[in-house]
Parts: C-alpha cells; structure tokens; sequence
C-alpha cells in the first residue's frame, strides 16, 4: 500500500519502554552505556483492533520492527482518523525520533528509550480540501505567512472550520510583478480551489518561483500544506513548506502528489486484525509484565524479566535463576558485581577526598598556597576514587550492547538491519 503523510504541526509521545527493547536495538544495531543514539525518519503507525492485552492499540513500526505504541489516551483520541486511512487502502507515516542509550542496572543492563512523533492534533490530521490532480506537494517545513489575505476574507471565512482551525491544500503560482520604481520581479501567488487567497512575500517568492515553474515544465502544478485560523473578527493563512535549497533531490525527480482521497468521514471504520508481537510480547502470559523496562538481554532472548536500577525494580534470586537463557546471555556483558569489601573502601575513599577538598577550599581564603595544595590533593584522592570505582564496575568507554546475526546463538526473526539515518550523540557519562 501507498504511504499518507499524516499532518506534523504537533509532537506525540509514545510507550517505547515495555516490550520493545529487542526490536529498538536491531534498529541501532549496538548501543554502548550510557552513549545515546538518534534515529529519526518516517515511523508507520498500524491500528490493532485485535490486541489482546490493549484493545484498538495503535503501534508504531520502523520498517519491520514494532519499536513502541501510543498511549490508551492517544490512540482512543487518533483511533478514527487512523483507521480511516488504513480503511481508504493508504499506510499511516508521521516522522519519528527516536532515542536510546544502553544503561547497566544492579542486575543487568537494559535499554532506556524515548520516542516522539511530529503528528498533528486528530482534528487537523486531513486537509479540509483535495490536493488538484495534477499538483506535486511540496515537502512540510517553517510557516510562511501569506500576505493580503485580509482582501479575500469573506471566501476565507466561508471555509474556516467551527473549531477555528484547520489544515487546507495551497496552490501556488509563479507571476511577474511591477513595483513602483518600475523593477519586475517574482510574486507568487496563493490559491485554494482555484480561488486567489493571498501572495507571498517578494523574497519568499524569489526563492520558491524557480522551483514551481520547474514544476510546470513537467507539467505539474505546485501545492503546499497550509493552515487557516480565526474567528469572526479575524484570521490568519500561512503556508508551511521547506525553503527552496532544503528540497531534496528526490522529490525533483519525483514530483511527489502524497494526498491522496480518502473515505468520506465516519463515526466507524472497519481494519484488518493486525496484531504482531514483538520478542517479549511472545512470552508476556510467562512471566509478570515488567514496571517500566526490561533486560536488554532478556529482551533479545525472549527471557523472563530483569532487574533495573535497585531503587526502581526488584528482583528475587528465584527469578534470576528462573530464565537459563537469560543467565547465559547476561554473561556476554563484564560484570557489575562489586564486593562488599572493596564498596566499603570506595565509599570511605570518597568521603575523605571530599572532606578534604572542602578544607581546601575552606583554606584558600586564610592561608591561599597551603589551600591550594590542600584542594589539588583533595580533587586528585576523588578523581582516583572515581576511576577505581569505574575499573571495578568494568564501565571503560569500550562497554557496549551489540546485536549481531548469529544463527548460533540468536533466533531467526532476530536478524538485523541497516540504518544509514542514525544520528550519533554522545552525552555524558552518568
């Protein structure tokens, strides 16, 4: 099926931290701790009328691998509009970022993750017209505002929906204006169903004139996403469409028309059972639902639950020893395992280091050289405190969680894949 390009003047949250820790790490292909990593790119959002554990649960796909969902709340609220594009034969795509970062636990490591889509409110989803038949859409990007629309208020106000806002489908149109000094330059014009709404501005034209009459020379029209706010007293029309050097090459080549017709509004509308579980969800009636997150480990191999950070999570030894493959698995990792003896030490070692950075301080305002050497000795004693401590938790900046397509050791739907739109950002160490 054909992509619809859902409408991005609004950001969505989604749940990434259940049951999708395995398909979000296929996505990065590694993670190392505490290193975040940011995918963004087009996400396909899948209606599941037959969700067995969250009836009309909307889930979130990167290509294959099912990385998260909408909220009760938020897929009760796009629940209509989604099926509504599913029902008229389209896929659902509304940009995404997503982000990882590989963290290690008391007991084991796991994925934190967060996901964001750019989706508009339910109610401005769907443009309140048709794109023309033979137009290309430019891509969505900044607003510009469209100028003199006060000359065409009455026909705007016809088409104002009650709610005071609504997306609408612009034509726009390369003309030559004369200004007053007798200089000709480059207007564009707006229109919506054929009808002149407005202009915009003469440097906004010079830029997006080149790009519409490229358009028309392969016999297209140029059209633009658009929105119409106001009341009675007054409104606004702006235009939201990239600028003219940040138009992909692609879209040249294509000349993309991605709004298609959908059905007519409904109050229901009927979709195909699409269920899939991801690695977890295929053992969630084995083991108890996990509080907020999951062992990656655990995750990639279908075990049971692993324990988080100890003031999150608990975890009984039972149940460590409940998931063999999971134990197996966990071992790939250094361990964290700190003895009791050397934990002492370095609580003792950090408390001194601190003291003693403090007198320091505290010296340099009566006796300056000797606080000096007091601090410098004080923040020497901590750094090597830290780093002992960061030796003995096996945290070097090597660490990493990795996925790789071995037919030994991982299940076949287990296999990888290759991202090239994976944006590295280092924060730092926790």
């Amino acid at each position: 099926m054909a992509d619809y390009a859902l409408g991005d003047r609004g950001s969505v949250d989604i749940i990434t931290d259940d049951y999708y820790e395995a398909e979000t790490l296929q996505v990065f292909e590694e993670l190392q701790i505490d290193r975040e990593r940011i995918w963004y790119g087009p996400a396909h959002l899948v209606p599941e009328p037959d969700n067995p554990y969250e009836p009309r649960s909307i889930a979130v796909y990167i290509d294959e691998f099912k990385i998260g969902r909408m909220s009760p709340e938020d897929s009760a609220a796009y629940w209509n509009a989604i099926t509504r594009v599913v029902a008229s034969g389209y896929v659902p795509v509304a940009n995404l970022q997503l982000s990882a970062t590989a963290r290690r636990g008391e007991n084991g490591s796991y994925i934190e993750s967060h996901g964001k889509l750019s989706l508009s409110a339910p109610g401005s989803l769907f443009p309140l017209n048709n794109a023309p038949t033979q137009a290309t859409l430019l891509p969505q990007g900044a607003s510009m505002k469209v100028l003199d629309e006060k000359h065409h208020s009455e026909y705007l106000h016809s088409i104002l929906p009650p709610s005071g806002e609504g997306r609408v489908i612009l034509t726009l149109e390369a003309n030559q204006a004369k200004l007053s000094d007798g200089t000709v330059v480059d207007s564009v014009d707006v229109l919506h169903d054929r009808k002149l709404v407005g202009r915009l501005s003469t440097q906004m034209s010079q830029q997006l004139a080149p790009v519409i009459r490229y358009a028309f020379s392969k016999n297209r029209l140029t059209s633009a996403w658009g929105t119409i706010r106001g009341n009675r007293l007054e409104l606004s029309l702006t235009v939201q469409a990239v600028r003219a050097e940040e138009i992909p090459q692609e879209w040249y080549q294509t000349l993309p028309n991605n709004v298609p017709e959908l059905l007519p509004v409904a109050e229901e509308y009927e979709v195909p059972n699409a269920f899939s579980p991801t690695v977890a969800e295929e053992h969630r009636d084995e083991q108890p639902a996990p509080v907020r997150k999951r062992g990656i480990i655990a995750g990639m191999f279908g075990g049971g639950d692993k324990a988080e950070k100890q003031e999150k999570h608990e975890h009984t030894e039972a149940e460590r020893h409940d998931s063999p493959v999971t134990q197996e698995a966990e071992e790939l990792l250094p361990s964290s395992d700190i003895p009791d003896e050397s934990q002492r030490v370095l609580t003792l070692l950090k408390v001194v280091s601190a003291l003693v950075l403090l007198v320091g301080i505290a010296l340099i305002f009566f006796m300056p050289f000797l606080g000096i050497l007091v601090a410098v000795a004080g923040a020497a004693l901590l750094m090597v405190t830290v780093y002992y401590g960061r030796q003995l938790l096996g945290l070097d900046d090597e660490d990493y969680l990795d996925y790789e397509d071995d037919d030994e050791q991982h299940e076949p739907e287990a296999e990888t894949g290759t991202f090239d739109t994976v944006e590295y950002i280092e924060a730092e160490d926790k």
